[in-house]
């Protein structure tokens, strides 16, 4: 039969075993005294160092486990509210960050932006960026070159809060050109999305000022608008900034001077007053282009004079003959000669009008029906040619405007 009886607890034995004996806690490193500083008549004492006794082994009765809360459970909850806390206001604090940014996104991509970034551009004498805002590319007098050689720019602007209206938006600016202060419609059209939730916008490209270059002298004229060349073979309007342009051609004749023009645009479209201008360039005659025009014209009446015609061809004079009468040996003689005065363009070239009349003789051999024959003649004392001067192969040509004969 098996003993279930524990054996005895010898006499001087403890009924639980031996604790272990604690380690000693390791010397913590002993700080440096700072020097005493002495101060006269006072007693002085002397730093003590410190005295550490060695911790002796403590024997303790074991104690049931009770079943109470641990300070450290409290002091991890505790933790892990904070760390929530903290957690909270990082996403607190990262969603304003994104508001911020949102705001400012959906700032530079708003309708009156692209407007501000327009006409900022001109201020700043960038054409062809802002024809980039437009969606347009650079031509004519819409390239930097020919805008910054230009002058009278619009020097500010103020731009008021978009008008939207489904996929259109208006914006209404208020400009200022020189001493002169308008305002300026602009309509710009839904263009898509950027970050999947902010709308763009496209300005919608304007019809601009125009400056319409006429050149009231010879056909072929190099066309320069201030110092650049610009072809004009395409047409005579040229859409424009608002500035002052300087139109001028080139030659080298010495028988007519070109006077530029200027053609001062006032506004972004061509429905606004003075954005429409027109820029004449006139020429006129020098002095050796005048005297040429002089010669011109006599060349014209000697080669009329020339002709043995009763109606020379295309000098609008002449004598009528009598009816049954044949005419032979017709001599024209011019016995007192015109003198001329010589104008302004006039559409197809420098015009020319008689300041004194001339006087024309005219002489035939002559037959009639019953065939007697003899001399015939008038004179016409009232001769005043009229018409046009114009250079031909570098040359001055006289046509007359007069009525043939």
């Amino acid at each position: 039969m098996s003993d279930n009886n524990l054996p005895p607890v010898p006499q001087g034995a403890s009924p639980l075993p031996p604790v272990p004996p604690v380690p000693p806690a390791p010397s913590a490193p002993v700080p440096p005294v700072p020097p005493v500083q002495s101060y006269p008549g006072v007693p002085q004492f002397q730093p003590q160092p410190p005295q550490f006794t060695q911790p002796q082994p403590q024997f303790t009765q074991a104690q049931p486990p009770q079943f109470q809360p641990q300070p450290g459970a409290r002091k991890s909850r505790k933790g892990l509210i904070v760390g929530i806390s903290i957690a909270a206001a990082v996403l607190i604090l990262g969603g304003g960050g994104l508001a911020v940014a949102g705001a400012s996104i959906s700032s530079s991509v708003a309708p009156d932006a692209q407007v501000k970034e327009f006409l900022q551009d001109l201020v700043d004498g960038r054409a062809e960026a802002a024809l980039e805002v437009m969606g347009e590319k650079p031509s004519g007098l819409l390239t930097d070159e020919a805008y910054n050689a230009s002058a009278n720019h619009i020097t500010d602007f103020t731009v008021g809060k978009a008008k939207t209206t489904g996929d259109t938006s208006i914006v209404t600016a208020k400009i200022t050109q020189g001493g002169t202060s308008y305002t300026q419609e602009f309509e710009l059209a839904k263009a898509g999305k950027t970050f999947v939730v902010f709308d763009t916008w496209q300005l919608q490209s304007l019809p601009l000022g125009v400056v319409d270059v006429q050149v009231q002298g010879p056909a072929g004229l190099a066309v320069q608008v201030d110092g650049n060349a610009i072809d004009v073979a395409d047409g005579s309007s040229l859409r424009a900034f608002p500035g002052d342009y300087e139109v001028s051609v080139v030659d080298d004749s010495d028988l007519f001077d070109a006077e530029p023009a200027t053609a001062n645009v006032v506004g972004l479209s061509d429905d606004a007053a003075g954005s429409v201008a027109t820029a004449a360039v006139t020429t006129t005659l020098t002095e050796a282009g005048t005297a040429a025009a002089r010669s011109a014209v006599d060349a014209y009446v000697d080669g009329c004079v020339a002709q043995q015609s009763l109606a020379p061809t295309g000098c609008g004079f002449g004598a009528r003959a009598q009816d049954g009468v044949s005419y032979s040996n017709i001599r024209w003689t011019l016995t007192v000669r015109p003198t001329y005065s010589v104008g302004d363009w006039a559409g197809n070239g420098w015009s020319v009008t008689t300041e004194t009349a001339g006087t024309l003789d005219v002489v035939a051999d002559s037959v009639d029906g019953a065939g007697r024959s003899g001399q015939s003649g008038t004179t016409l004392s009232n001769y005043r040619p009229v018409g046009t001067v114009s250079v031909v192969d570098g040359a001055l040509t006289f046509s007359s405007s007069v009525l043939p004969f």
